[in-house]
């Protein structure tokens, strides 16, 4: 595949950037990422050409690049998609199903993706009630204090994770987990129970439930959370709300065509 044979050029062109439309139309079609080397010789580009437009690509997060080398398309490009398509896409199949989840369960609601060691919200869907959380959407957080951070963290292959645990860890509360040891162990507890438990580890007071979503091809979308104080949800609860959460995170992976297994205790 080359580059003059994947798209129609305009009447008055500016090269480089017929190369990067090139290049980010060949990522969408290679979810599992693609090499420097290799969009140089797939797509018939000068290997300078290439370097120079992901460099920046990757500095506007348009572009991510793994532990690994492989370069995916990145978050900006999703939230430039969800800015256009947001009433057709988010609004008609995703928020759904996050506000059924708030009234089922009387808490806050949070959509978060994964971008680079980090988790970033998509979407806030308040609880009823006078109770507001401080989150945020495009809010970007460590993955170690959050319920939604630990959910994408336990299904993480062990590149990504090296790239979680060269961010560092936040140590926000006497209930955080700061260090690399205790996290593998905690993430192998979330595998057991199929959501992640944020027990003030985040903030005193305030605890949540996150579980996994998946794309297509199997790797990690995000997650979506609960919120609420610590009195409205007990410790005997966790598994009755937990189970309640793992089905809509189902329903939002298989709607991003995620057709394997679902994590099942």
């Amino acid at each position: 595949m080359k580059m003059d044979t994947e798209i129609q050029k305009a009447k008055y062109s500016v090269p480089a950037l017929d190369k990067t439309m090139v290049i980010l139309d060949h990522l969408s079609k290679n979810s599992k990422g693609v090499s420097l080397s290799d969009l140089s010789s797939e797509l018939g580009l000068p290997k300078t050409s290439v370097f120079n437009i992901m460099q920046t690509l990757e500095a506007y997060n348009w572009v991510r690049k793994d532990s690994s080398g492989l370069f995916q398309l990145g978050l900006k490009l999703y939230s430039l998609g969800m800015s256009s398509l947001r009433n057709i896409n988010i609004k008609d199949s995703f928020v759904p199903y996050l506000e059924q989840l708030r009234d089922d369960t009387h808490f806050t609601v949070h959509l978060c993706a994964y971008e680079k060691g980090e988790t970033v919200c998509l979407e806030k869907i308040e609880g009823p009630g006078t109770i507001r959380f401080l989150s945020y959407v495009g809010e970007r957080k460590l993955m170690n204090t959050t319920s939604v951070g630990k959910a994408i963290a336990a299904y993480l292959p062990e590149n990504e994770l090296q790239v979680v645990f060269s961010k560092g860890f936040n140590n926000l509360t006497p209930n955080s987990i700061t260090n690399e040891r205790e996290f593998r162990e905690h993430l192998v507890q979330i595998r057991q129970f199929g959501y992640a438990v944020d027990d003030e580890e985040g903030e005193i007071g305030v605890r949540c439930l996150g579980a996994p979503i998946f794309m297509e091809d199997g790797l990690m979308f995000g997650a979506v959370s609960v919120s609420t104080l610590k009195s409205n949800l007990p410790v005997q609860k966790f598994q009755e709300y937990g189970q309640l959460l793992m089905q809509v995170a189902e329903k939002l992976s298989r709607s991003l065509g995620y057709a394997g297994s679902y994590p099942k205790p």
